[in-house]
């Protein structure tokens, strides 16, 4: 099995690689997750239309269009009923790709261009509109979320684990965040999302927890902590918003997705490790469509080179 990829050996020494592998079967406590029914499973392992290579982001718009990235540095995109419509390959890819996609509420997709430190713009079809965030001092960009006032939120991990604030214009805005063991301290920021009063949570994956913050970055609380009980984490990644505020967590190592209230109240767990349908093996993105009968979640279950589909109903 093709190994996930792995960054630059300077940054080797100071990063936590167990959230890299290969993901299937390293979980022992898999099974507390409920099984997952009915998952549909979209495209399969081959670099042809509708195929993946280790997808890595997704990203759904109300409408139900998905936008698919994996390591190949392609980006496709996904009618409601599941065709390709339209694919495009990233400017530059030999250096690595992107971890993360946004779409913003003004009609265009964000891309973190992970090993290119910047941020990408293209419109839904993929025509590239601007670049920017390189005055900011990236490293490595991951996860990136629209949140209040059209503020965009950047994570940047390397030697300063840290989180990046941009105005709808790209202007930088300022950080917050520092590497470390503290209460507030990242440990390999990953996704983030914002809740609709503007709150912004952070997937903290080397501590194996969620940072919650306010707009302006000052510390809330935070949920999770390491282990294979329910509401603990082996090495969250992805996070994504529901309804009502609900958050979705897609766990790395875990190979599950939990679902959380907004203050961090566990409202269930799903999946295993494994190759069949409901199963995954080292997923990294997740994105969700509220919707009234039960939320649509999807996941990149980057190991078994496909998207998986499936509703999460009301529990709350």
């Amino acid at each position: 099995m093709t190994a996930l990829v792995r960054f630059a050996a300077a940054l080797l020494a100071i990063l936590p690689t167990a959230c890299d592998g290969d993901g299937v079967g390293e979980s022992s406590g898999m099974a507390r997750a409920a099984p997952i029914q009915d998952a549909a499973i979209l495209g399969g392992e081959g670099r042809g239309e509708g195929f993946f290579h280790q997808p890595r982001a997704v990203e759904v718009l109300a409408n139900g269009t998905l936008f698919v990235i994996d390591r190949s540095g392609r980006v496709q995109r996904f009618s409601a009923a599941g065709a390709v419509d339209r694919s495009w390959l990233l400017p530059e890819w030999s250096r690595g790709q992107p971890i993360d996609l946004a779409a913003t509420p003004w009609g265009t997709l964000l891309i973190s261009d992970t090993h290119y430190a910047r941020i990408l713009e293209t419109d839904l079809d993929g025509r590239e509109l601007r670049r920017f965030g390189m005055e900011a001092g990236f490293e490595l960009v991951r996860g990136i979320a629209v949140g209040a006032a059209e503020t965009i939120y950047v994570a940047d991990y390397g030697r300063r684990d840290r989180i990046h604030r941009f105005d709808r214009s790209g202007r930088h805005l300022g950080s917050f965040g520092s590497r470390g063991d503290g209460p507030a301290d990242f440990l390999r920021p990953e996704g983030i999302a914002a809740s609709s009063s503007g709150d912004v949570y952070v997937v903290d994956c080397g501590h194996h927890r969620v940072l919650r913050f306010d707009s302006a970055g000052e510390f809330i609380s935070s949920f999770g902590g390491p282990g294979t009980e329910p509401g603990a984490f082996e090495f969250p990644f992805g996070i994504a918003r529901g309804t009502g505020d609900t958050l979705y967590v897609v766990d790395f190592r875990g190979n599950r997705v939990q679902r959380f209230t907004a203050d961090g109240r566990l409202l269930g767990a799903a999946g295993s490790a494994g190759r069949a349908p409901g199963t995954f093996a080292a997923p990294r993105g997740i994105a969700v469509l509220p919707a009234a009968g039960g939320d649509i979640v999807f996941v990149a279950d980057t190991n078994n080179h496909r998207v998986q589909r499936f509703r999460w109903e009301h529990d709350f």
